[in-house]
């Protein structure tokens, strides 16, 4: 398994959490989750207290207004270090282009955490104008500074900076080195990054050889594919599994063996890469080049890997073939016999790869009551894909079903077809789901926009305004008092037990907390894994849209997203409820934008070995 040579990025130190008297932090909280800031935070902004001016930063953050920016642009001189960390945190959430000045101005804190946030800060914002003043910090003697630097290159994705980044793609700390290829993506010069990139494939640090794939991949650059096919046979999951990306990406239509060599990692021990192997395969530009030959050869290992342990590869593997057409409508009926959900959900997506007449008279059987949900909703939106005019009836009727989540497939489904005669049926259906989950009201709501008009699904979308939620409970914070400090959950896989982040995301945890007491969780599948990112949870109807029938307010932090970390999944700020992901492996691109409210402490090797359709059986609270 990888090891995580981790920076000292400065972790979040919140002292302002054990001196804020209880009734005041529970009135932060409340004014934060309530949204006054004119009336509450604008004020406790200029508070005497720096723990409260420093709480009220944060929430002020967490509101990502942009009228806000010029109360906190003061705070960035407070003298006291933690109000002038969270005030640059908070405008790095903002991201309004006005901070600009101010934040560059705090590189030259005496504060070192400061420092690194406002680099962080400034990537944020996107503004190239910044890449001057963020690009020496590649030459400072802390490795954090150097490694926020990168990474808030990569952010701003300025060609200008590609001869710095360049000159520290050898830099002697790892974490450091990794960041660097990681920013290289971001610059397409493959003349001049493929060579130096493709050198760290054979790097000590695993990390490092990783993102040097994933680099290689978005080069988008043949010179990449020799040193990618070597890749393959890395010791590291997740360097193989980059590398395969990365050569789906290139999709090289003069590499004659490529596809038999991608074929070949069908037979890896591992499940993350036999998956992303096959689903490679479906690329088009992997068998151009290949002679009769070789694609018989890939074509006879997918087909082997039809009766594969994992559900997920052979769901992939019947997605590769039936994309590349080597195997017909008909032979979808067999495989639609799988014992998996997840594998016939692969195969009614793959039916629009081939449109026919027996694809989607097997979509439109799977509309039926009697099939799954997922498999229900999956054949809605096949349908829509592939403009089957036939099966606007039922999609129609579909408006009415008992499952909100069907009624969204269906609405998206016919705005596909353009079907202007459904408006009154998604009106009456969008007024009856009033209450529904948001991603159900807004799935209706841009179907109408699309068939009627803007302003009449924005009327529509007022005069049925979702019912206001219930009165909420805030306790004061909970960060120092006994209570639950994490999670064991008992997987079909093992055990993994969480550590809560109860300063960072208190509202966060609580609302696990109390779906964990009443057995929520338990029994619920993984319904999402995404090799070398993130397995998924948390959805009782395994869809992937499901949810508790509420949301919770985003509690962005400072704390970062390194392998093992527990990350609350959204379609939309404030949207959370009971969904969460654990990243494999490090994901910058997440920072600041999903709750993190726990971490691996325990069982990371579970977590890598978790597939598609594993379960939770039972989750237990750790007090």
């Amino acid at each position: 398994m990888l090891a995580w040579a981790a920076l000292n990025l400065c972790a979040p130190t919140a002292t302002h959490a054990e001196t804020i008297p209880g009734p005041t932090a529970r009135a932060i909280a409340i004014a934060e989750d309530q949204r006054r800031w004119d009336s509450e935070l604008k004020h406790d902004l200029s508070s005497p207290s720096p723990a409260v001016r420093a709480r009220a930063a944060l929430a002020v953050g967490r509101l990502q207004d942009s009228t806000t920016v010029p109360s906190l642009a003061p705070l960035l001189d407070d003298p006291a270090p933690e109000v002038r960390r969270e005030a640059v945190f908070a405008l790095g959430q903002i991201r309004h282009p006005s901070a600009r000045p101010s934040l560059e101005a705090r590189l030259d804190d005496r504060d070192a955490e400061t420092v690194v946030l406002a680099l962080e800060a400034l990537g944020k914002l996107g503004d190239r104008a910044s890449t001057a003043r963020v690009t020496p910090f590649l030459d400072d003697r802390d490795p954090g500074r150097r490694g926020t630097a990168a990474v808030a290159l990569w952010r701003l994705a300025d060609s200008t900076a590609l001869d710095a980044l360049l000159g520290h793609h050898a830099d002697p700390d790892p974490a450091v080195r990794w960041r660097v290829l990681y920013a290289l993506e971001k610059i397409a010069a493959p003349d001049r990054v493929v060579l130096r990139v493709a050198l760290h494939l054979g790097d000590k640090d695993p990390w490092c050889r990783a993102y040097a794939a994933r680099t290689l991949g978005r080069q988008k650059s043949a010179r990449g594919t020799a040193y990618l096919l070597q890749a393959l046979d890395d010791p590291e999951t997740a360097v193989a599994v980059n590398a395969l990306r990365a050569l789906q990406q290139i999709a090289d239509t003069t590499c004659a063996h490529c596809a038999v060599d991608v074929a070949r990692m069908l037979g890896h021990a591992h499940p993350y890469v036999r998956v992303t192997a096959a689903t490679a395969l479906a690329e088009r530009g992997l068998w151009v080049a290949a002679d009769s030959a070789g694609r018989a050869a890939a074509q006879e290992a997918l087909a082997a890997h039809l009766v594969d342990p994992d559900a997920a590869t052979r769901g992939a593997c019947a997605r590769a073939l039936l994309a590349r057409r080597t195997r017909s409508p008909a032979d979808a009926e067999s495989l639609l016999r799988d014992s998996s959900l997840y594998a016939r959900v692969a195969v009614l997506e793959a039916l629009t790869l081939q449109p026919g007449e027996l694809g989607s008279r097997l979509l439109l059987e799977r509309l039926g009551t009697r099939f799954p949900l997922f498999e229900r909703m999956t054949a809605a939106e096949g349908l829509g894909t592939l403009e089957v005019a036939s099966a606007i009836p039922a999609l129609r009727a579909g408006l009415a079903d008992s499952s909100a989540l069907f009624v969204s497939s269906c609405a998206a489904a016919l705005a596909e077809l353009g079907d202007s005669a459904s408006v009154p049926a998604l009106a009456t259906a969008y007024a009856a789901r009033a209450a529904a989950d948001a991603d159900v009201r807004i799935a209706i709501r841009d179907a109408l926009r699309g068939l009627a008009s803007r302003a009449f699904a924005d009327s529509l979308e007022r005069r049925h305004a979702p019912p206001a939620p219930a009165a909420r409970s805030y306790p004061p914070d909970f960060a120092d008092e006994p209570g639950p400090h994490g999670a064991l959950l008992h997987t079909t896989r093992g055990d993994i037990e969480w550590s809560f982040f109860r300063r960072e995301a208190p509202q966060t945890v609580r609302n696990f907390v109390r779906l964990a007491e009443r057995g929520y969780f338990d029994g619920l599948a993984v319904h999402r894994v995404v090799p070398n990112f993130v397995i998924q949870d948390g959805d009782p109807t395994g869809t992937g849209s499901g949810g508790p029938g509420y949301t919770i307010r985003c509690e962005y932090n400072r704390l970062r997203y390194e392998p093992g970390m527990v990350g609350m999944a959204l379609s939309g700020k404030d949207t959370g409820g009971s969904q969460w992901f654990i990243t494999h492996s490090p994901q910058p691109h997440l920072d600041g934008r999903y709750t993190i409210f726990a971490r691996v402490a325990h069982g990371m090797d579970v977590v890598q070995r978790i597939v598609q359709g594993d379960r939770v059986l039972k989750v237990e609270i750790l007090k």
